[in-house]
């Protein structure tokens, strides 16, 4: 085994996606050279907490790798949905991108799982360098997180090559609250340009972060005032940080959402919404503004501790 340290509904929407032909969806996602609508892999491997949205339902598929299945079919993808880690061992070429709800070192697998292994984790990574798309949701960043003082922010130098590639590293969490986003200008996902306000309001699991990739570009901020702040919650008690963002990784585009801890949050419209729009950003089907901006929306983000 590698050491951890080194292994690393909205109407709008709707509206907006029912006016573009089916067949245009499908034909924005051939794979060049191939008459098939490319693939999406889908990896919900758990090898400390499992979230409900990720345990195996009777049919030996999850609540959440329905949904991604569900979404990813919309735009014209076949999902390939597993918890097995020797697939990332094969070829990745056919896959327009991976979506990852995972947790915890993957290399490290339950008995009864396989974990992803040192070449697997090189695919992974040089995939995504070689124009693989990547989507991590909640807890994918509780995934191959770095070593060093929980509420201290690492030098970028330290960080795991996977925090360094999604983006930031989850601290903890607080009890599930209702909570506000602020969606930043200007507004860039279909699914939000409804908002006038540029606020959403949900109650979830809201994950605390820290190790933020610089060059990110945020598209919603976490606001932490009026939540709960009381013993556990205490970990709000930080000036505002990212919740949603994309990013390049070489040649690939990587996006990350903390939406999605129970399976009510995987029903919301609005969520479901966010993601197929993320899905569509990682595929190359959506242009959206790459220049870092998180100086400027979330200046205070590497304070982890008022």
């Amino acid at each position: 085994m590698m050491q951890r340290r080194n292994f690393l509904e909205t109407l709008g929407w709707m509206a907006a996606m029912s006016a573009i032909p089916a067949e245009t969806l499908v034909a924005a996602n051939v794979v060049e050279g191939d008459q098939k609508p490319g693939k999406l892999l889908y990896f919900d491997l758990s090898t400390e907490w499992e979230h409900p949205p990720t345990v195996d339902e009777a049919d030996g598929t999850s609540f959440a790798a329905k949904i991604v299945k569900k979404l990813g079919e919309s735009l014209g993808y076949e999902v390939i949905c597993t918890k097995d880690g020797s697939i990332f061992d094969g070829d990745l070429s056919a896959y327009r991108a991976i979506v990852f709800y995972t947790c915890g070192d993957l290399d490290r697998a339950p008995e009864n799982r396989t974990g992803i292994s040192v070449k697997g984790y090189e695919h992974l990574l040089r995939s995504i360098r070689r124009g693989t798309g990547f989507l991590g949701i909640h807890s994918a960043t509780d995934t191959w997180q770095c070593t060093g003082e929980l509420w201290e922010n690492q030098p970028e130098v330290d960080r795991t090559e996977y925090i360094r590639m999604i983006g930031g590293d989850f601290i903890t969490h607080g009890s599930v609250q209702e909570a506000t986003l602020t969606i930043t200008e200007p507004v860039q996902l279909p699914s939000l340009q409804t908002f006038t306000d540029r606020k959403l309001r949900f109650r979830d699991e809201w994950y605390t972060m820290k190790n933020f990739n610089p060059d990110m570009h945020v598209l919603l901020v976490q606001e932490t005032d009026g939540m709960a702040k009381d013993g556990g919650n205490a970990c709000y008690e930080r000036p505002l940080y990212p919740s949603t963002w994309v990013r390049k990784e070489g040649e690939g585009r990587v996006a990350y959402t903390a939406f999605g801890h129970d399976k009510e949050m995987w029903q919301t419209p609005l969520v479901q919404a966010v993601l197929t729009d993320l899905i569509r950003f990682v595929t190359n089907d959506l242009e959206l503004d790459l220049t870092p901006n998180l100086e400027q929306v979330c200046p205070e983000a590497s304070i982890l501790r008022r």
